[in-house]
């Protein structure tokens, strides 16, 4: 079936609902045992068990409390995150939307394979771009056999309903998955809507008829109809492609993850319940995750995790030569399927706790010595050059004393900033608006090094756009 342009860019507003949920559990955890009577029955159950061979019955024998006595951890969780372009239910249709009676439903345009660490500190989401090029699973529809041949991935949740897609995804990635959270467009308004609405920021001018979002390039603060148009915008920004809109979406989801781990929706009983209503009646998900005792349970498991731990990426990925259509770049593909097997961090750290996706030739850095020692900058600027970091010409220059190494930046190079901070261990580090392309590092008192740094193949890997979520960052 030809899908036309309108429907390509409708589905993906999906993603951002079911990702913030693992946040939204963790906030759960506050008032547990207050909310379980408000939100019972809130969540619509599927059967999937025709397509998926593990248990995943709401007393499923895969505990969502069970731990490891002897290591203290739980057992690591996978979870297909899905949003079909549905237009039926409330808050599905209208302006921008598309005509319900003309798409109806039917295809997944938005997939997140979430893994959960066994330590629950940390979490990753991996978007599959819908256009992927798959040879879809043998799945059951109505006790028939369907699928076997060649075609975009999400034609798997059209001939099979959620259990086949994760079927496709298991054939992906090599994972067993028994969970999934499906999510409607109205239920995403709501949830903006309840935390009072997301900061975001926007690199160009925008002003995409098709989606109806009109903003200025800046910070915004977007709500309902306009949040949803951000999400879903894909004319007259960036490349005009739904790869580079995951990058958007990534930045709405931070923003939300942010706020609504914030204080003003913790500590405000009215607004955590409103959130958690909001999220939970737009829910549909397996017995097991239906069952909000086990929400429950999975958000004081999660009490604990941070932002900074969730890292959100795209499958590598390839164009094909009818430049319509994708394929999955397995080899690049497969460090993030073996780091959710194994359930080990991801991507590599390289120094410290940062994901480093600059490389140091690409860093122009003037060398300031915040030192009484004589021609300390000068040293330490001819190490920083051995690294590949490119020098100005007034590195030598002096700074007035510093107790801390400092490294000064533009906010737009945050991440090349990263990359100097890890290969210097500078203690403090400013950001100066309109500062320019090139860093500065001031020396301190506490300067000890320089240390060469790592950067991920796959971080520096444009298809993958790898960041966590307490980045910050204008969309494109």
């Amino acid at each position: 079936m030809t899908r036309t342009p309108s429907r390509r860019r409708l589905g993906r507003v999906v993603l951002v609902v079911a990702s913030s949920l693992v946040v939204v559990a963790t906030v759960a955890a506050a008032t547990t045992n207050v909310l379980i009577g408000h939100l019972a029955g809130n969540i619509t159950a599927v059967d999937i068990s025709e397509n998926v061979s593990g248990n995943t019955g709401a007393d499923s024998s895969q505990s969502l409390t069970q731990t490891d006595t002897t290591t203290g951890t739980y057992e690591p969780l996978n979870i297909a995150l899905i949003g079909s372009d549905s237009r039926s239910g409330a808050g599905n249709s209208g302006a921008h939307l598309g005509n319900a009676s003309e798409f109806g439903g039917g295809r997944s345009d938005t997939v997140i394979l979430l893994h959960i660490a066994g330590d629950r500190q940390s979490a990753i989401g991996v978007s599959i771009p819908r256009d992927t090029m798959i040879t879809l699973p043998d799945c059951k529809k109505n006790g028939k056999s369907v699928g076997g041949y060649q075609a975009r991935f999400n034609v798997a949740y059209e001939i099979g309903g959620p259990g086949c897609t994760i079927k496709a995804l298991e054939q992906i990635s090599g994972l067993t998955i028994n969970n999934f959270l499906e999510v409607d467009f109205g239920g995403f308004k709501n949830i903006v809507d309840a935390v009072g609405g997301v900061e975001v920021c926007l690199a160009t001018d925008v002003n995409d008829k098709k989606s109806g979002l009109n903003l200025t390039a800046g910070n915004h603060v977007i709500k309902g109809n306009e949040a949803l148009a951000f999400v879903r915008v894909r004319h007259g920004i960036s490349d005009g492609s739904d790869t580079s809109r995951i990058r958007r979406q990534q930045a709405f989801i931070s923003s939300l993850m942010r706020k609504v781990l914030s204080g003003g929706t913790l500590l405000n009983p009215a607004s955590l319940l409103s959130v958690l209503n909001a999220a939970t009646q737009s829910l549909t998900a397996d017995p097991q995750l239906a069952d909000v005792n086990n929400l429950k349970d999975l958000a004081l498991s999660m009490k604990n995790l941070k932002p900074s731990k969730v890292t959100f990426t795209t499958v590598p990925w390839l164009s094909n030569t009818d430049r319509a259509t994708l394929r999955i770049n397995t080899k690049r593909a497969q460090p993030i399927w073996d780091s959710m097997k194994n359930d080990t961090a991801f991507p590599n750290k390289g120094n410290g706790e940062t994901v480093l996706t600059v490389d140091p030739s690409k860093i122009r850095i003037n060398v300031l010595n915040g030192t009484p020692i004589k021609g300390l900058a000068k040293r330490v600027a001819k190490a920083l050059k051995a690294e590949g970091f490119r020098i100005q010409d007034s590195s030598t220059a002096d700074a007035t004393n510093y107790t801390e190494t400092t490294v000064q930046y533009d906010p737009t190079f945050d991440k090349s900033a990263a990359t100097l901070i890890a290969a210097t261990n500078a203690t403090k580090s400013v950001i100066i608006p309109n500062k320019g392309s090139a860093l500065t590092l001031i020396l301190g008192s506490d300067w000890v090094n320089v240390q060469p740094v790592t950067i991920s193949k796959l971080a520096t890997d444009y298809t993958t756009k790898i960041n966590t979520g307490d980045e910050n960052f204008c969309a494109q």
